[in-house]
């Protein structure tokens, strides 16, 4: 995943592979309380969501030519967000969150479409986020819900 076009088909696979997952859940197991460590799947999915939005934000700031990341901001350790991204959408049911979830990865993915062609390339900005956010992120995710599951996908 170096060019522009690669990284939005790596991303699209990732989608694709989450999504053969997240299709064989239903209401009552996506609520499931402690399905995903203490998270159900609904709250995992909160947490991308979560993710997804600040990150979209942080390409449309680099698309109009400013730092991605506002000053102050550290996005190094995920555990200091993570627990807020739930919290910030409060009680959801599954299919709510996964409908925000989908509009988050729109969101997302339509904003790394609009960055700028010369700026993709291995170990650059963009790459880094996309492969933060969607691809390595999404990927851990599919092993979560494997396990949950029952490992066959």
């Amino acid at each position: 995943m170096t060019d522009q076009t690669s990284t939005l088909h790596e991303m699209a696979a990732a989608k694709a592979s989450l999504d053969e997952r997240l299709n064989r859940i239903d209401e009552a197991h996506g609520s499931w309380e402690g399905a995903i460590g203490e998270w159900s799947v609904a709250q995992m999915l909160q947490h991308m969501h979560g993710w997804l939005t600040e990150m979209t934000t942080a390409v449309e700031r680099m698309n109009a030519g400013q730092r991605p990341t506002p000053e102050g901001v550290d996005y190094s350790d995920p555990q200091d967000w993570n627990p807020g991204f739930v919290a910030e959408r409060g009680e959801q049911s599954y299919e709510e969150a996964r409908a925000a979830f989908e509009d988050g990865h729109e969101q997302f993915t339509a904003a790394v479409g609009e960055v700028d062609a010369g700026r993709f390339g291995e170990g650059k900005t963009i790459n880094r986020m996309v492969e933060g956010v969607v691809t390595h992120h999404y990927a851990e995710h599919c092993e979560d819900l494997d396990s949950f599951l029952g490992g066959d996908h």
